[in-house]
């Protein structure tokens, strides 16, 4: 019943390697999923959406009801199946980071930074008591650092290669595609440093660490299985 966490910079890889693990273990992969289920526990509203910015903007622009709006993006764009539907969803793994920081949270917030941190916490927790699951990002690998058996992932990878990545994958212009990767590595780090008080990129939280510009998703995802593999003989194989 192998639990694995994979976390790193946007573009790294994450995504990709995290996919073909699952499927390679015929277990779970969730990543927005979490966020759905976190906003049906806090009791977020999901209003009347409008059409929503296709891209990222910077988030010191964003106020007030950030965290709200991506809860309800989650909500609405469902739970389970494939995390990429085009620009919006398929960067609402990255886009928590940046939209929990920023200013001070105002009076008129609705979703505060610890029911945020403890629904998404209980909802991880959850879904790694199920076990055969891979989960992506939202801190992971913090929130189960003493999960037993738990495999915990990191993936890096040059900024060149990463804003290649994601100039590929979202089809940004150069200084696009820098912008973005610059804003999301500053919010994720951010966002560890808030609620775990870690440097993000500290290679002591992670089990191994994979360089996603010099390893193939294919040959990097292989070596997550075996990896969990030989962790689950090894856990199993503790006297009681």
């Amino acid at each position: 019943m192998p639990v694995i966490t994979i976390n790193g910079p946007i573009g790294s890889g994450s995504f990709e390697v995290g996919q073909m693990v699952a499927e390679r273990l015929g277990i779970n992969y969730v990543d927005r999923m979490v966020l759905a289920e976190a906003a049906r526990r806090i009791g977020s509203p999901v209003g009347n959406l409008v059409e929503k910015e296709q891209r990222i903007i910077r988030f010191r622009e964003r106020l007030g009801r950030f965290l709200q709006t991506m809860l309800e993006r989650s909500a609405i764009s469902g739970v389970g199946g494939e995390p990429y539907f085009g620009h919006g969803t398929e960067m609402l793994p990255a886009e928590t980071y940046t939209e929990l920081l920023g200013e001070s949270p105002s009076a008129n917030q609705t979703v505060n930074d610890k029911a945020f941190i403890e629904a998404t916490s209980a909802v991880i927790t959850e879904i790694a008591s199920n076990g055969d699951v891979v989960i992506i990002g939202r801190g992971g690998n913090m929130i189960l650092s003493d999960f037993p058996g738990a495999l915990h992932v990191g993936m890096l990878a040059p900024l060149d290669s990463r804003i290649e990545n994601i100039m590929a994958r979202e089809h940004y212009s150069r200084n696009e595609a820098a912008k973005f990767v610059a804003e999301l590595e500053e919010a994720r780090v951010a966002f560890f440093r808030k609620f775990f008080r870690v440097n993000a990129n500290d290679p002591e939280l992670f089990h191994i660490i994979l360089n996603g510009a010099r390893i193939r998703p294919e040959v990097a995802a292989q070596m997550v299985v075996h990896a969990a593999e030989d962790m689950s003989h090894s856990t199993e194989s503790v006297p009681a």
